[in-house]
């Protein structure tokens, strides 16, 4: 394909609010004043559960909601006020939203036509190519599979090479082979022809994969944005650290020492923590299953029981109980073990990789 004809732009957004209004209710804030600054050519991911404000936001970016109160810059531009047309935006929806009279070649192509563009076909021939997609073109929409409609929605919105790319959930409607490929098709594409890319998910695998960084975000505000290793190595607060990551980390009650380096957990003994934290007080702690080690020390070890032993093939993945710790604990183990219910095992992290968290706010305690 040729590069493209169009420039990356920077993509701002300042203290953005939706509020929605109706007679009778209470105002309900979607989003509640983001702050973002996304590089151009970079790709960013907003990351989080079903109604914490994602789409809205992107819908805003893309002028297809009004905005409340804040400003959108692309570029050096204030979009806010400019309707859809104007805003130089590429969008893919999850809704596809294709036109069913036409072929499949018709929908990639009705917008450049508009534009008057004059090598559209051979635009739509290279991305229906690049995303394997060349023989549908024929075919309309009722022909088309949920997965085949969300390919050409997504080629839709690439085959106009916007400086500015907005993506809704992409990838949803595919199945595991076809979401492996694309992903991987579209950041090659997204690398090599440098749109500022926003794609929203709830899926942490394909952000994670994806994404130069992520917008992890929750009841309307962005609860953190960094690099994925930022997020997922040092999460800002409890949600963040329980939404990213798979298997969830496990999350046990604890309580620190006099001298606040260690931590100790029910019955089960306690883990040393990496420099002094608040001393005696009530916390809950964050273990990763991945930063889980078995060992043969007894000293900064927990004490726990095996229940369930599954095998991964790759690894394997223990749910242990640790005496007097409410909850069960996931550890994932190296492959060749052999663990069978019953099992006493002792087990310890490296002190950087315990996380501790306030458990009335949530927010993250960081030692001093």
């Amino acid at each position: 394909m040729t590069a493209p004809t169009q420039v990356a732009q920077r993509l701002r957004l300042r203290e953005l609010r939706k509020t929605y209004r109706s007679r009778g209710r209470e105002p309900f804030e979607a989003v509640k004043g983001i702050d973002l600054d996304i590089e151009p050519g970079e790709l960013v991911a907003l990351l989080g559960p079903s109604g914490c404000g994602k789409t809205t936001t992107l819908r805003m970016i893309a002028g297809l909601e009004t905005v409340t109160d804040g400003s959108i810059m692309i570029g050096d531009r204030s979009v806010g006020d400019l309707p859809p047309g104007k805003r130089q935006v590429g969008v893919g929806f999850e809704s596809y939203a294709l036109y069913p009279p036409l072929s499949v070649r018709e929908n990639l192509a009705y917008g450049l036509k508009a534009r008057r563009v004059r090598d559209a076909n051979q635009r739509v021939d290279r991305i229906a190519e690049r995303l394997e997609m060349t023989d549908l073109l024929g075919l309309r929409p009722a022909n088309l599979s949920s997965g085949q409609k969300q390919r050409v929605a997504l080629a839709r919105a690439l085959v106009r090479n916007p400086p500015v790319l907005l993506l809704d959930e992409p990838l949803s409607h595919l199945d595991a082979g076809q979401r492996q490929r694309v992903r991987r098709e579209l950041k090659v594409l997204q690398r090599e022809f440098g749109y500022t890319t926003i794609i929203v998910t709830h899926d942490q695998l394909e952000a994670l994969s994806l994404a130069d960084r992520l917008a992890v975000m929750d009841g309307g505000i962005i609860q953190q944005f960094g690099t994925p290793d930022e997020i997922f190595d040092d999460p800002a607060n409890r949600f963040v650290a329980d939404f990213v990551g798979e298997p969830p980390i496990n999350m046990l009650d604890g309580i620190t020492s006099d001298d606040g380096r260690t931590v100790q957990l029910g019955d089960a003994g306690g883990l040393t923590l990496a420099g002094p934290f608040p001393t005696a007080r009530q916390v809950q702690v964050g273990l990763r299953p991945q930063d889980c080690v078995l060992t043969t020390q007894t000293t900064g070890a927990l004490s726990a029981t095996v229940l369930v032993y599954e095998n991964l093939l790759e690894y394997g993945l223990a749910t242990v109980r640790l005496a007097g710790v409410e909850g069960r604990v996931v550890v994932q183990v190296a492959a060749g073990h052999s663990l069978t219910s019953g099992d006493i095992v002792s087990i310890t992290a490296p002190p950087e990789r315990v996380y501790l968290f306030d458990p009335v706010t949530g927010d993250r305690l960081r030692a001093s």
